[in-house]
């Protein structure tokens, strides 16, 4: 049964033709497509992660089933008008919504299937939100503006063309966080550091230093080591030294000086202080701990004891454990460390 709508503004030939069942089958398929390869290949993901998704899959639950109830109510009311008589002018409006939250559902289904990606790529390390959140942006100015192309026929480069001057002075006013993001975006091609590596940030002659817990938009954030979060702009970070302490880079070299007096046994000395931290939790194996005889002065015999570590945030720990392992070994096998000694001349 052929019937009109009620005159009103929307473009209703436009969106009878944008609701058919295709499109809307297609954006579901999409939506059950992201759970189908969450459940199947990605079991293994860290609690967090789980978590993560599982909040994804929820609100795209909840904006599916939206959709759905918008799609069914435009059906409904345009199949059988005479049955809702009182409706028929709202019908437009209904499936305008309908083309909205399938958009909607799109978009989020999207996002999940990036987070998805980079997860399957990186089963052990952080992701950052920073590469999703462009993504989606761009992919929402896409739809976006087919929408508003093929439904109100609205042309956007008249309007760009018109407006120069008002992007100028956007553009100076969103310097600041344009250059934050595009730092930010250079970040993540260059990738001096990823989510879950400890670095060092060298900056105006300060040393910030912490764990990378995201990389946003505007900044990348830190944990320290005592746990005081530091958050420093991209910007920044891509005009300062970055130092990556993670362990895929290589194992991360620590040492101790002892001073030994004069007559002391170096050989004894190296041997028992390679012995005293043999079965200290976090040295590695390999490359083997090493102590070598790095400088001689008037009282004493500097000897270095070098060790390698995986573990950035552990140092400290695994330095007590040293510290305090080496000197009590030092002082059963009665070897004393060399004191500080100070001259002091009268001058006539």
């Amino acid at each position: 049964m052929n019937y009109s709508f009620p005159n009103i503004w929307l473009p209703t030939d436009k969106i009878t033709n944008a609701t058919r069942l295709e499109p809307f089958l297609f954006v579901l398929f999409c939506a059950i497509t992201t759970f189908l390869i969450y459940k199947l290949f990605l079991r293994g993901l860290s609690p967090e992660r789980h978590r993560n998704l599982r909040a994804e899959f929820s609100n795209l639950l909840f904006h599916s089933i939206i959709c759905l109830v918008l799609y069914g109510l435009f059906k409904s009311v345009k199949q059988v008008p005479d049955l809702f008589p009182g409706y028929l002018r709202i019908t437009p409006y209904l499936g305008l919504g309908a083309i909205f939250w399938a958009a909607v559902v799109f978009i989020k289904a999207f996002r999940i299937f990036l987070f998805e990606y980079l997860f399957f790529r990186s089963m052990s390390a952080g992701v950052p939100v920073l590469l999703v959140n462009i993504f989606t942006l761009i992919l929402s100015l896409i739809i976006g503006i087919w929408l508003l192309n093929s439904i109100f026929a609205f042309r956007l480069m008249p309007l760009v063309a018109t407006s120069a001057v008002f992007s100028i002075v956007l553009g100076l006013a969103l310097q600041d966080t344009l250059g934050n993001l595009f730092s930010g975006i250079a970040l993540q091609l260059d990738k001096p550091y990823s989510i879950g590596d400890w670095v060092e940030i060298i900056t105006d002659g300060h040393k910030l230093t912490g764990l990378v817990t995201e990389i946003t938009w505007r900044a990348t954030i830190l944990l320290s080591i005592t746990d005081e979060v530091i958050t420093i702009p991209n910007r920044v970070v891509s005009q300062s030294q970055v130092n990556n302490y993670a362990a895929k880079t290589g194992p991360i070299i620590r040492s101790h000086i002892f001073r030994i007096p004069y007559g002391s046994s170096i050989q004894q000395t190296k041997k028992v202080l390679l012995g005293s931290i043999q079965s200290i939790k976090g040295i590695r194996k390999l490359p083997e701990p090493i102590v070598l005889a790095t400088e001689s002065a008037e009282s004493w015999i500097a000897l270095k004891l070098i060790y390698y570590i995986d573990d950035f945030g552990r140092q400290f720990l695994i330095n007590d454990a040293i510290l305090t392992a080496t000197l009590e070994a030092l002082n059963r096998e009665k070897i004393l460390l060399a004191p500080p000694k100070i001259i002091i001349s009268k001058e006539s």
